[in-house]
């Protein structure tokens, strides 16, 4: 009976991991569908879906987020206004501190451009990876007030896009996630073979029962 509950458990849970893989099947088996030019006039069409965008200039952070699994912090996501080269203003974020480190030079970049003292953005363009979503409530209001203290909203005559680029993640960490969660009901499945051959191995016949040990 407890290895029966152990295979019906086990089916379950690889049904239920196999419905999420599918539905995440471009996320993490999908390479880069396009760049985020490409990607604009549709973006229902690339959600869930990996593309990239050249970032040229940014003008700083405006939000931190920090995870935590039992009250130990596990992971950060820090977001960033990055000001694309048709002049208007998206957030991005990032978890890598390479990624981080490059926005704050970045960052230092831009503003010695926008303040005159360089004649140029100082820094090479780097090419970020990610997908397109929708921001956290949170990281939306810090977002707002931020245009608002900067007096770049759209109501100022600016472009500001709302939908997050989110380069936090990497289609690696989703793979990885697959295969350690797919193991698991796999792992019962192997459990429940191996237990029901050590049942039968004890199994004797009736005959065998009154031989002699």
């Amino acid at each position: 009976m407890k290895n029966t509950r152990l295979l019906i458990v086990s089916i379950l849970a690889l049904v239920l991991f196999g419905t999420c893989i599918f539905f995440l099947r471009d996320l993490i088996f999908g390479g880069v569908v396009g760049t985020y030019e490409e990607a604009q006039p549709n973006m229902s069409e690339y959600r869930d879906k990996w593309i990239t965008y050249e970032v040229t200039a940014c003008l700083g952070e405006y939000a931190e987020e920090t995870e935590t699994q039992y009250f130990i912090p596990t992971g950060h996501t820090y977001y960033y206004v990055i000001w694309m080269a048709d002049g208007s203003l998206m957030p991005l974020s990032v978890s890598k501190k390479a990624d981080r480190e490059y926005l704050d030079a970045l960052t230092d970049a831009t503003y010695d451009y926008i303040d005159g003292k360089t004649k140029r953005i100082e820094m090479e363009p780097r090419t970020f990876t990610g997908t397109i979503k929708n921001q956290e409530s949170e990281a939306r209001g810090y977002y707002d007030d931020l245009l608002s203290y900067w007096q770049a909203t759209e109501a100022d005559g600016y472009t500001v896009r709302y939908e997050l680029m989110d380069c936090s993640e990497s289609k690696g960490l989703y793979i990885f996630f697959a295969s350690f969660a797919m193991l698991i009901p796999l792992g019962g499945i192997a459990i429940y073979i191996v237990n029901v051959r050590k049942e039968k191995g004890k199994k004797v016949s009736p005959e065998q029962e009154y031989l002699p040990r």
